[in-house]
């Protein structure tokens, strides 16, 4: 019975940013009703960010944030926390591949299909199936897309590139094998995730890419997709002058590697949804990344004319080629403790800059950053103690963005293949390049 406890769930509920319940399922009724609101108060009253697992009178809650919608559950016993959060995750992944779009919108339009998943996914408290394909045999309602996919005046036919909005769509509800409506295409990202550490001198002191290859197919048909990876990779091996090494990797299970040995080629039947392909670490120690890290931060502290002011300088560099470009960059750093107050001077506009008075925080944002641009705020600082030492002081800086068609691995996918023995396959192939920060920071 133990055994059997340690998996048992009594309420799902997902909430919004603002603490407004948008689905609730209660699947034991042994938890008192309110809990969604015991919830969102502790997760407001928490000091820093609320741990993903706490308990409150007796009631374990477990939670994961996706979108700026809480997924919670609740419990009795003493769950295991990392299968609670994965099926949070997997739950998640099911109503995006459902309704096209994870938001507050996508839910309430399509409520009715939510508690079909949900009646299907948990029985009784206990995990049932989460496969995107099984379930389809159990779905009656029909999804509503909140931000349907449609061609321009030239139509897609004739583009060489769609929005990224575009994968935003609905799976259809036909069995494999069965015609489908809408186009026949299929949606390819290589994402990669940066983690870098640079010392005081500019120099890397630890980097790392956390990578994967995710498909999300709205082919007709059962067709065999095949896709090829560069021919000079390898895997665990020492780096030498020439090919590109992985330091480990994992395979969807549908994934047949009967030809990666020799062609570095990997063929599937995909499932329905959005699924992973592969997934990938490189270091980048020894020269492990074949092109260069996307951007550089100089800091220059300079006295300002009196004892109690200084200027800081930063500058931010896009190592990227000129085709290429960042977007959503943020620098955040800390300012000395002393910091009374923080002027700032943008060198271009469409630029912002924040200072947060009580945690001494500068946060700057910048759009979009073209490849080879160079970009600079100074900071006027106010010192209520003269014999600071700014530099010395001065907290590490950290760095998000999003580099679209870049990575540094140098991972190249060769070709993308799609066939049906006995019939003519001519879909739409899409595939995109997205270079994400992790942990991108900067010691000073």
């Amino acid at each position: 019975l133990r055994a059997c406890n340690d998996r048992m769930l009594s309420q799902l509920f997902i909430l919004t940013s603002r603490g407004d319940t948008i689905v609730s399922k209660d699947y034991r009724g042994d938890v008192a009703r309110g809990t969604a609101e015991i919830f969102f108060r502790e997760l407001q009253s928490s000091e820093g960010e609320c741990p993903p697992v706490f308990t409150i009178r007796g009631t374990q809650f477990l939670y994961i944030k996706r979108n700026g919608l809480y997924f919670v559950c609740t419990s009795k016993f003493n769950v295991s926390p990392a299968t609670t959060l994965e099926l949070l995750q997997r739950v998640a992944n099911l109503i995006k591949d459902y309704c096209g779009i994870l938001s507050e919108e996508s839910i309430r339009v399509n409520f009715v299909l939510i508690y079909e998943l949900l009646d299907e996914v948990i029985d009784f408290g206990y995990g049932q199936s989460t496969a995107t394909e099984v379930l389809k045999s159990h779905i009656n309602k029909e999804p509503i897309s909140v931000a349907p996919i449609e061609s321009r005046s030239m139509g897609l036919e004739q583009k060489r590139s769609v929005p990224s909005t575009a994968p935003n769509k609905p799976i259809s509800l036909r069995r494999r094998g069965e015609e489908r409506d809408g186009k026949n295409e299929i949606y390819l990202d290589l994402l990669e995730r940066l983690t870098v550490l640079f010392g005081p001198t500019g120099d890397v002191i630890r980097s790392e890419i956390n990578g994967s290859i995710q498909m999300k197919s709205f082919l007709r048909g059962a067709p065999e997709i095949n896709l090829a990876l560069n021919e000079d990779l390898s895997i665990g091996k020492e780096r030498g002058l020439y090919g590109l090494v992985l330091d480990d990797c994992n395979f969807h299970e549908c994934v047949n590697l009967s030809k990666f040995e020799d062609q570095r080629a990997l063929s599937l039947k995909p499932p329905d949804g959005e699924f992973t392909v592969m997934n990938y670490r490189i270091s980048g120690d020894s020269g492990g990344f074949k092109h260069s890290l996307p951007f550089k931060v100089d800091v220059v502290v300079k006295e300002a004319g009196s004892p109690d002011r200084q200027d800081v300088i930063i500058r931010l560099d896009a190592t990227l080629p000129g085709k290429c470009f960042g977007s959503n960059v943020t620098v955040k750093t800390t300012l000395p403790k002393a910091t009374a107050s923080c002027g700032h001077e943008l060198g271009t506009p469409g630029q912002q800059f924040k200072f947060n008075k009580d945690d001494k925080t500068a946060v700057w944002t910048v759009p979009k950053i073209p490849g080879g641009g160079s970009f600079y705020v100074r900071l006027k600082l106010s010192l209520t103690d003269y014999s600071v030492n700014v530099a010395r002081e001065m907290g590490p800086i950290n760095m998000e963005f999003e580099v679209p068609m870049y990575v540094c691995s140098g991972i190249n996918i060769r070709y993308l293949r799609v066939s049906e023995r006995g019939r003519n396959y001519t879909p739409f192939r899409w595939v995109r390049y997205i270079t994400h920060s992790d942990s991108y920071v900067f010691r000073k």
